[in-house]
């Protein structure tokens, strides 16, 4: 009689570790599932705010620096950026180079290269254009491949008049 005790007894406590690894393992596998779920929106979210972050730092240099046709696409050492006059003979460059979005203000004639700008954001890639003299295109690629494009619209364009005076 005590040996069919002493079994009966084994196998209760065997059913019940087994029933704690099934819950444990249950447990795990809904925790990991959690886990990659948050860093999937952690990451996209993150991708998102870095595409948005560059074009709203964009937009509001373009804007505060906005007066009378100052605002000019030009190339620094063939990248394209854009240029913006900060008073006292110096300018603002902004740009993309090494897959960072780059900012650099420098001397007008200075002998600058792409490399001395300070770096803002790491990004893929960005595009600038200016298919019309009120407008600048620009298309940022962020560092997970999604792109986002805005357009500035410049407020203080000259004017060329093209009346004639009598």
């Amino acid at each position: 009689m005590v040996k069919g005790r002493l079994r009966k007894h084994n196998i209760d406590i065997m059913f019940l570790m087994v029933l704690f690894l099934i819950f444990t393992f249950s447990a795990v596998s809904v925790l990991l599932m959690a886990v990659n779920s948050y860093r999937a929106v952690v990451y996209a979210n993150e991708s998102n705010a870095n595409a948005r972050t560059a074009t709203a730092y964009i937009r509001e240099e373009v804007r505060q620096h906005d007066n009378g046709g100052a605002i000019s696409i030009d190339e620094l050492d063939g990248i394209k950026c854009i240029k913006m006059p900060e008073g006292s003979g110096y300018s603002l460059y902004i740009y993309e180079y090494e897959g960072n979005l780059m900012e650099l203000e420098a001397k007008d004639g200075a002998g600058i290269t792409a490399d001395f700008g300070n770096k803002i954001l790491e990004i893929n890639g960005m595009e600038i254009s200016q298919d019309n003299p009120n407008e600048i295109n620009i298309q940022i690629e962020d560092i997970s491949g999604n792109k986002q494009e805005v357009i500035i619209g410049l407020k203080s364009v000259e004017v060329e008049s093209n009346e004639k005076q009598e």
